[in-house]
């Protein structure tokens, strides 16, 4: 068997319409508090919803931030993968750099004494 209940405001919003349909014969004093307690009632339910709303928004761009910041924790990541391969690359190119002037150094002197004795 299901069950089935009201939420709370909807019940209080009932018994405040019964309550204001049974005075409206006559304004007197307790229909005055009723229409008071009524609206300070009402009142408390709308800060309760906006600030539900506000802590949905809250939590919304909370979400939101976090993301960004994964976001940008993986791109800093990424770039820092980046410079350590430039860096890698960038020692490569030296060694290669030094590895062919050594193989121009070589060359040369082996060409030197061809050079020198065609000159005579």
């Amino acid at each position: 068997m299901a069950c089935h209940t009201k939420l709370p405001s909807k019940i209080r919003l009932e018994e405040e319409l019964a309550i204001k349909g049974a005075h409206l014969l006559g304004p007197s004093l307790e229909s005055k508090f009723d229409e008071l307690r009524y609206e300070i009632v009402n009142k408390i339910e709308k800060e309760l919803v906006d600030s539900q709303n506000a802590r949905d928004f809250i939590s919304q761009k909370y979400d939101e931030l976090c993301n960004k910041i994964q976001y940008l924790t993986e791109l800093d990541a990424t770039v820092t993968g980046f410079r350590s391969d430039v860096k890698s690359i960038e020692k490569h190119i030296a060694e290669l750099t030094a590895r062919i002037d050594d193989i121009e150094k070589r060359t040369i002197c082996k060409e030197c004494p061809s050079i020198t004795s065609s000159m005579f």
